[in-house]
């Protein structure tokens, strides 16, 4: 899959749930639910004990149903490995204009994370096709990532860190083309026990969240 095509599904699915777990048994049992409560998407971190393997079973699993990224990257070397495994696009928590280039070289789509102005734009001068804004609520959530927006709309910025579904609106008001989401959707709670319908039934309510905010978005 073209990286065009898959941040075309990232802008249209409007979420991007990031996995984290503590054992990589969990972590399809978390993409399950996500896929069957409407989130055909999924960032597992490099966090994960056996992420790569994790990664690998996903996408056996689910093929082309699901875009698959992987985040928490910091090593260029880690690229290969996750993009053989089934990766379509890859996240890094830091500047890392590093990644950023090997992604480039391997022709897959990566969201480079930064936090300051500065930050940012040499992120986006670097290359990333996004620029991860984290942890966006550390320094004041929608109204900081507005404040950013306003002199640099041709940047996509992507806030991850602290997003729930109390505050999605705000950031889609704000300018993000798509939010990153982790414990407010993925419960770590939920996912020691095993609740699958737990995890289903909060991705469906992220979905019909972005659903209404879209239309009221449409209609201001």
């Amino acid at each position: 899959m073209l990286k065009e095509e898959v941040f075309r599904i990232l802008k249209d699915v409007g979420v991007v749930p990031v996995v984290r777990a503590e054992a990589a048994g969990d972590v399809l049992l978390v993409v399950e639910a996500l896929v069957e409560g409407g989130l055909p998407v999924a960032e597992i971190t490099l966090t994960v004990p056996e992420a790569v393997q994790a990664i690998r079973a996903c996408a056996a699993r689910f093929g082309n149903r699901l875009v698959l990224g992987a985040g928490s990257v910091t090593d260029p070397r880690q690229c290969p490995e996750v993009i053989e495994a089934g990766c379509l696009f890859v996240v890094t928590p830091v500047f890392k204009p590093e990644v950023v280039d090997r992604c480039r070289r391997e022709g897959v789509g990566v969201i480079c994370g930064a936090l300051t102005p500065s930050e940012i734009v040499s992120a986006w001068e670097v290359g990333a096709d996004a620029v991860k804004v984290f942890p966006v609520k550390a320094l004041g959530g929608a109204s900081y990532l507005q404040m950013v927006h306003e002199p640099l709309p041709q940047i996509p910025l992507v806030p991850t860190g602290g997003v729930t579904l109390e505050t999605l609106e705000e950031y889609f008001r704000a300018g993000a083309p798509f939010v990153g989401v982790g414990g407010d959707l993925v419960d770590r709670r939920s996912v020691q026990r095993g609740d699958r319908a737990a995890l289903t039934a909060r991705a469906r309510r992220y979905v019909e969240a972005v659903r209404r905010v879209r239309e009221r978005l449409a209609i201001a």
